[in-house]
């Protein structure tokens, strides 16, 4: 659907390297995903050609539409936005082979059951990754679980969004003694702070 299959960004961005099975952040930082919500409406895809020094980005004229391929070094790829409040709004794009397969069934399952849930947008949990032989090598394949939709965050609008933030690693918080069990509602409450 999304034709992902074929064999110079800036800003606040985060990236998986299927190599150490790891999320960095634009800062080069190891982060850990936590939930975050799925701009699903902001989804392109394109030919992408990634090296050092070089990211030039060529989108499909429509969602999954393959143009002409720019250059031998351009594969297939995609960019999407995630946002929470730790975070801000973020941008994952990937050329590569374990994290198209990831957006493609990530699309395709939020598609399904984006109808019953109209102006809404999903909040996705990071479960981990698989890891897959893919003709003579292997790569990872970043999984994630559709656990709700809510509406658009303020923070994913350009007025409540601050795009040229870099994400910086949060201060740990003193250790403090061990809180009581959290109630259901009180976790959804918990979550709801993220956004």
């Amino acid at each position: 659907m999304l034709n992902l299959s074929s064999a110079g960004g800036s800003g606040n961005y985060i990236r998986f390297s299927p190599q150490a099975n790891a999320w960095t952040n634009n800062l080069g930082e190891e982060i850990q995903l936590k939930k975050v919500v799925f701009d699903i409406n902001d989804v392109q895809t394109g030919w992408l050609e990634l090296g050092v020094g070089v990211r030039n980005w060529q989108p499909d004229a429509a969602l999954g539409k393959k143009g002409p391929q720019p250059s031998p070094e351009s594969r297939r790829g995609f960019i999407i936005k995630f946002y929470n409040k730790e975070l801000g709004l973020v941008e994952w794009s990937s050329n590569g082979v374990g994290s198209n397969m990831s957006l493609e069934k990530l699309y395709l399952d939020c598609a399904a059951q984006q109808a019953a849930n109209a102006g809404k947008l999903p909040v996705l949990e990071y479960t981990g990754s698989k890891l897959e032989k893919i003709g003579k090598g292997t790569t990872r394949i970043p999984a994630f679980t559709i656990i709700s939709w809510i509406d658009r965050p303020a923070g994913m609008d350009a007025e409540g969004a601050d795009h040229s933030a870099p994400f910086n690693a949060p201060t740990p918080a003193p250790v403090a003694p061990p809180a009581p069990a959290k109630s259901a509602m009180a976790a959804a409450v918990a979550d709801d702070e993220m956004f």
